[in-house]
Order: C-alpha cells, then structure tokens, then sequence
C-alpha cells in the first residue's frame, strides 16, 4: 500500500531563526488577514517585550525569510511593532497560574533577560522580586539604547505589563555590594537568577586613554544621555568601535550639539557587527566612517583631548571568530584633529561582585554555568544568564536565555530534572528552486517612513514611524506561506498529472514510477490544485471550507431580513483599507462581505453553501492584477464560476445570480457594478 507523504509538522524559517521561536507566519498571517487582536496575542504569549522588539530586534528571522531569495524578505520587525502598538494590544490578557506555588525568586538585574524570566515565572505561579542596581528599570533598554530608537515610555509600558502580573521591582539595590547573593535565601528566596548585563566598558589600552580629560566610555555617555543628565560634548568627536554601541554613542553626540563624528573601525564595513540599518542611517545623519583604521594614541594640550593618532589596516587572516584580523599598515599613521574619544570596543559583565561566591569563566569576566541547558551555576538554586554568561548580545537573545532559565527554575522548584545540556538545533534556510524564483511575482517591500535629518537632529525623537494599518496588511500578504501548501494523500492520488499542470510555479513533481510530490518549502500555498484535483487528494492548511463556511454562517446570521440578501467573497490581497470595508457595511446592508485569502480558493461548493444559507445572489471580487500573486490562475476562476452558473441554472436558478467582477484600484467593488447587480437580484426576487 502506498503511504501518504503528509509531512509532519515543520517550522518554517523565520521561526527557527528567531532566538524564542516566535510563530512569525502565524502572526503575519493574521496581521494580513485584519486580525490584528489575534496578531498580537500571538507573539504576546511568547514575547514578553514585543514593542522593544519591533524596534531594536537583529531580526535573525528576516535574514532567513525565503521571500528574500525573491525580492527582499517581509519586514517582519515592523509588522511585529505595528501588532503591538495597536490600540488592540490593550485587550490581551496573559493567562495567569490559577494558583500561588508559595516559591519566592529573586532576579538581579531587569535588563530583557531579567524582565523575560520574571514574565515566565510569574505566570507559572511563582513570587518575583526583581533587584536593580539603576536608579530606573530596564537595564540597558532603559539607559544604554538612545530614544530615537527606543522611546522611554516604550520600555515604560512593556515592564508595566509585567508587574501587572504581580512582580516586584526593587531600583538601587547593587546584590553583590549592598546585599550579598548568600543574603538572599535569608530573605525566603528559594531560587535567583543572575541577569546583570553587561554595563562595565573595556579599554583602549593605549597612551593618554587614562590621563586626558573628554575620553569618555560609551556605556557611561549612553547612560548619562538616556538618564537626561545632559554630558558635555565636544565638537569634534572620534567614536572608536564598531558595534551598535558606538553607532548609538555617535548618533547621539550629533543630536547633543557635536559638529563633526567620526566613527573609527579596525576592520572593513562587511565586519562591523552594528546592524547593518543602522550603520546607513549614522551615515544618512552625517557620521563619518573611518574603517580599516585603529587608535594609536590620544594626544592633548593642557589636560584635554586634541587628537587621535591612527593607523591604516589592511585584512589578514580569519581569527578564532571567523572575521579576518586586522593587520596595521606600515606608514600609514595619520591623526585626526578631535576634542573627544568615546571608547565603545566592547563591554563585560560585573562579575567581580560575585567573585567571592561564584565560580567565574576563565577570564574572570563572565559567570561561569555548569550546563548551558540549565543555566545552573557552581551553586545550587543559583541561575544565570544573558550578556553576564555570554557577554554582550543582543536583546532577543536575552530574552532567549530569560526564559530557558524561567524553565529550569521552575524545574528546581518543583525538584524535577533539569533541562539537558544538548542546545536546540536550528536549521539553515532552504533555497528555493531557481524555477519557483522566476515564476514567484516580485511586490516591493515598504519604505521606511523616517523622520528627516534636520527634525531628527534637533532631539531623541524617534526616528522610524510604525506602518499603518493599510502598509502592514499589504506587506503581510508578501509571505510565502512556508509549509503551509499543498500535500498529496498517496494513497488517493491518481497520478493525472492535474495538480502538475495547474500549478503557476511549477512545484508539483512526479517520479519515474508516477508518484506526485509537493514541495511543501516551495509552495506557497495559492490552493489552485486542491480545487483542481478531480479525487481530493490533496490538502491545504489555509482557508478550510469549514473556515468559510463558519465565516459565512457568521455574517448572515447578522443581516437576516436584508432582501436581497448578497453573499460577496472579497480576495484579502485588494487594495483596499479597514474603512472600505465598513463603509460598503453602512452603505450596502444588504450585501455579505466574507474575506478569504485569494478568490481562487472558491469552489462550487462555497457559493452553493451561501445560496443554501439564504442568499439570493453571489459575486466574486479579484483583486486588481497589480495585486495579484497568480496572474496565471485568473482564466481558471473564470471557467469555475461558468461552471457553477451552469450548475445554478441546472437547479432551477438564475446563472444571472452569480457574477464575478474585478476589485477596483480604491476599495471593494465599482458603485455603479454592485448597483446594477443589486437590480438585477431584485428583478429576479
């Protein structure tokens, strides 16, 4: 007997990119079919920083988005932003333990990996108090990303949301200096988790770092700005580093009155670690990028900075990180005329306040833990995690260790086996087929909507505006759908070849013994071959006909008494705004608006399901051809609709009843279409 080939069930990329495996495709589906709400609870139930995240997240999933093998990858961080500065994000409710466990945990330090792990564990039940040395929460979300990335208020209302679950946040209190760590247990803490940071800055290491007044660490300087004590600047800047530090420490300085900022790199431009976005930005606001160059000295006149000695690199070969080493250029010093050095060439973990306790890494910079699965240290109900056991990382992934250790913690708790040391394994982005490239139609990705450079400098607005409701949708419908496509039942499949002819991309495959097989990466689920099949054989996650018809049900059983009563299916990709749709509602009663993802997916089934459901007409809306991702397909709706007028007329109806129309530019349909339609209804009742 042949065994059906339905796969089991696979993650699409973006998911196994991402360091907390949010469902992109869940949410960015929702978000394209208006179902915002849904949206955001989504990534809400795994993300507990989802607007931090919309705006200063690497984004790892948009690197391994296949829509990027296209064009360029759906902008899932905006999205992600526009899901959770909704007004709807104000509806979801975390789903709280039914009861208290009675166990006390103490978190240090309310940076993401701090606030991830208190989210957790308070919704498990268990009592949290976080403990922050700051004099505000949020460690370095709060005083080390400027505003115009990050507002105040953002991180404000993302910790909010989690002491609404009952955590306790205590500021100014250094755990290490003012209490020690073995104090804790004294206090009823059963278990802590060491989420410090990474705050302390690294030196230079060369001549005048020390003894010069206007060297500055960027850590500090990002911290006096963002706690608005207003640092002094110089005019001419020289930032040395090449990480989102010092491209945040160099845009700042422009917007606190420097003249000219020079960022100074030892590698190439293809090295530097800041995000690549953000580096064209400093550009765009007019830092200048100095790379391939290292400091040399600092020189000064009367106490202060004057200059920087530098020399010119060139690159040699990898070093144990895989980036090639710079290599100085003999006779290629020059200095640059500066009255200030930010230092912003790495940063480290305080750990030296726990060195008395704790088992260190080898270096004595990091905490040292046991197993990486656990996050357990050298002492028992001791965890920890984040930059103080990596050093420094990113936001997502602090948020990754935040709640791998919220598991472990709870396990410890509940004197159960911790997590095993075997790290999760993440799969590398399939290529898709050069074929399916050529035939996958392009839609260009959103431009930002930024701020100009003029407004921008004048202060800490934030930079970036969030997309609009109408933007967010159309780009939402640029996914690809992985996994979600079509799978064969070997065991009903014919071997007609039908799905192989249909198919706009040509994804379906058949062997040398006829077997068909689908592609379920490369396919990206337009659903013209499951209406196709004459068997049934193949299935397709979106869009169920149980899906359409309850939507169906739904909608009519509100306009009940409205004659005549239209069922309209209205194609999610046209180009049309949340208000159309109320105001064919208002002006239209009478008319039954069900959304479905690309009218191809309509069968006779559906619209003899609204006739049967009471409705005395139906219409078919496509999208307008510039919106449409499978142009090839359209003669196919046409030939299904024919048929099912001939069908209509074969039970004693009107083919005149069923009508197919194209979506206008702007909004639903045409008035003067759906005026005749409404006529022409009427003068069959």
């Amino acid at each position: 007997m042949r065994k059906s080939n339905k796969s089991s069930a696979n993650y699409p990329p973006c998911k196994y990119a991402c360091p907390i495996l949010t469902d992109v495709r869940e949410y960015v589906q929702l978000i394209a079919e208006r179902k915002f709400t849904d949206a955001f609870a989504s990534i809400r139930r795994q993300n507990p920083l989802p607007r931090v995240c919309g705006r200063i997240c690497t984004h790892p999933c948009e690197t391994a988005c296949k829509r990027g093998q296209v064009e360029e990858p759906i902008a899932i961080a905006s999205l992600k932003r526009f899901a959770a500065d909704g007004l709807w994000a104000d509806q979801y409710k975390a789903a709280l333990a039914i009861e208290s466990t009675g166990h006390k945990v103490a978190i240090v330090g309310s940076g993401p990996a701090g606030l991830a792990v208190a989210h957790d564990l308070a919704l498990l039940g268990h009592s949290v108090t976080i403990f922050e040395a700051l004099p505000v929460a949020g460690g370095m979300l709060r005083v080390g990303v400027p505003e115009y990335r990050l507002p105040k208020d953002v991180v404000a209302a993302e910790i909010e949301a989690i002491v609404a679950l009952g955590v306790e946040v205590k500021t100014g209190v250094k755990i290490g200096k003012d209490i020690k760590l073995s104090k804790l247990s004294e206090q009823g803490f059963q278990a802590v988790f060491l989420a410090i940071g990474a705050h302390k800055d690294r030196k230079l290491g060369i001549a005048g770092e020390d003894e010069l007044e206007g060297v500055v660490s960027a850590v500090s300087f990002l911290r006096a700005v963002n706690l608005g004590e207003s640092p002094q600047v110089g005019k001419q800047v020289a930032v040395v580093g090449g990480g989102n530090t010092a491209i945040d420490s160099a845009r700042s300085l422009l917007r606190m009155g420097a003249k000219v900022v020079s960022v100074v790199y030892r590698r190439s431009k293809e090295e530097m670690p800041a995000a690549e976005e953000e580096i064209e930005e400093a550009i765009h606001e007019g830092v200048k990028m100095a790379y391939l160059t290292s400091p040399v000295k600092i020189f000064g006149e009367d106490g202060r900075v004057s200059a920087l000695k530098c020399i010119k690199n060139e690159l040699g070969k990898p070093d144990a990180g895989g980036r090639r080493r710079p290599e100085p250029v003999s006779g290629s010093e020059f200095s640059l005329d500066v009255d200030m050095v930010v230092c912003a060439v790495g940063q480290a973990p305080e750990s030296s306040l726990f060195a008395d306790e704790l088992k260190l890494s080898e270096t004595g910079e990091r905490i040292y833990v046991e197993a990486s699965g656990s996050l357990a240290t050298s002492l028992p109900a001791i965890f920890a995690g984040g930059d103080a056991v990596t050093g420094p990382a990113t936001a997502i992934e602090a948020i990754a260790a935040g709640k791998q250790a919220a598991v472990s913690i709870d396990l410890y708790l509940r004197s159960k086996e911790l997590p095993s040391v075997e790290k999760d394994k993440r799969e590398e982005t399939q290529a898709l087929p050069s074929t399916v490239i050529e035939r996958t139609r392009s839609f260009s990705r959103p431009s930002k909507i930024n701020l100009s450079v003029d407004d921008r400098l004048k202060g800490f607005d934030e930079v970036e505006a969030c997309l609009s409701e109408d933007r967010a949708t159309q780009e939402a419908l640029r996914c690809l759908h992985c996994y979600l496509g079509a799978k064969v039942d070997e065991e009903r499949c014919i071997s007609c070849l039908t799905c192989v002819r249909a198919c706009p991309l040509g994804v379906p495959t058949v062997s040398k013994m006829g077997e068909i097989s689908i592609d379920s990466f490369a396919c990206q689920a337009c659903g013209i071959c499951v209406l196709e099949c004459p068997v049934q054989a193949i299935d397709i996650d979106l869009d169920s006909r149980a899906k359409i018809f309850k939507q169906m049900e739904t909608a009519m059983a509100g306009v009940q008494g409205q004659r005549p009563l239209i069922v309209g299916f209205f194609d999610f990709h046209g180009n049309f705004g949340a208000g159309d749709i109320e105001s064919l509602r208002r002006d239209y009663p009478n008319i039954v608006p069900v959304m479905v993802f690309g009218v191809r997916r309509i069968d006779t089934v559906d619209i003899f399901k609204a006739f049967a459901l009471g409705a005395d007409g139906v219409f078919i809306a496509r999208c307008p051809s510039d919106n449409d991702p499978f142009l090839e397909i359209t003669d196919r709706i046409d030939r299904r609709v024919s048929y099912a007028g001939r069908l209509l007329e074969a039970c004693g109806k009107k083919k005149e009843q069923l009508d197919i129309c194209n979506m206008p530019k702007e909004g639903l349909v045409e008035k003067e279409w759906v005026d005749a339609l409404i006529g022409k209804i009427k003068g069959m009742s």
